[in-house]
């Protein structure tokens, strides 16, 4: 039984990250608001997530990368990868509250929609927009394996994300969502939402240990 994404190796910067992949075509001249979303959205992130085993519970980091999109995408997307968890032999792992988190395994494309196409005040216009979240993102294409951990990820459920609504906003500071991942060391907290049209939902807390 095994979880290879403890806290121990966050402490001592053991967490490994795949390299970034090679940015997406961009458009010359000043960012506008998709360049400056899908770049806000990188990063490497760590999410806690209990695991319990038959000798106890274990504590340990679900892995979300999120990189910029290949050259040749015909859309300005961002890469977000999701990590096995690894947990061999746990019966389930949950949340710092107690609630179900499932394995997530694979990678999903994601781009955001500019809804001032012609401003110049695209940074400032951005930057209220973070403040005041959150930051809306659509699934361009991608499939995940979602199920209980500890299961062969080849017989996880196999869920096509396309056209997903995707979600992600700063957790405000003092709340009890920033409490519980107050002892992970990183730059920014972040809020993460996806619902796929069949229904199923994840929501993580991320922190993010490394830039992008």
């Amino acid at each position: 039984m095994s979880l290879r994404v403890g806290v121990l190796l966050l402490a001592t910067g053991g967490l490994l990250f795949a390299a970034a992949a090679p940015g997406g075509a961009q458009p010359r001249g000043a960012p506008d608001e998709t360049d400056l979303a899908l770049g806000w959205a990188r990063g490497g992130f760590a999410s806690p997530v209990v695991c319990r085993f038959p000798d106890g519970a274990k504590r340990g980091l679900r892995r979300v990368i999120v990189t910029a999109g290949p050259p040749t995408s015909e859309q300005r997307v961002d890469r977000i990868q999701f990590v096995d968890l690894a947990a061999d032999g746990a019966d389930r792992c949950v949340d710092e509250v107690g609630g179900d988190e499932p394995n997530v395994v694979g990678a999903i494309y994601v781009t955001h929609a500019t809804r001032r196409p012609n401003s110049d005040t695209a940074e400032r216009d951005f930057k209220h927009d973070v403040e005041h979240g959150p930051i809306s993102f659509e699934v361009v294409h991608g499939r995940l394996r979602v199920g209980r951990a500890g299961t062969a990820v080849g017989t996880l459920k196999d869920v096509d994300f396309a056209g997903a609504k995707m979600t992600l906003e700063t957790i405000r500071p003092g709340s009890d969502e920033a409490r519980r991942v107050a002892d992970l060391p990183g730059t920014r907290q972040l809020r993460l939402g996806i619902d796929a049209k069949d229904g199923t939902r994840l929501a993580l807390l991320l922190v993010e240990v490394e830039k992008r």
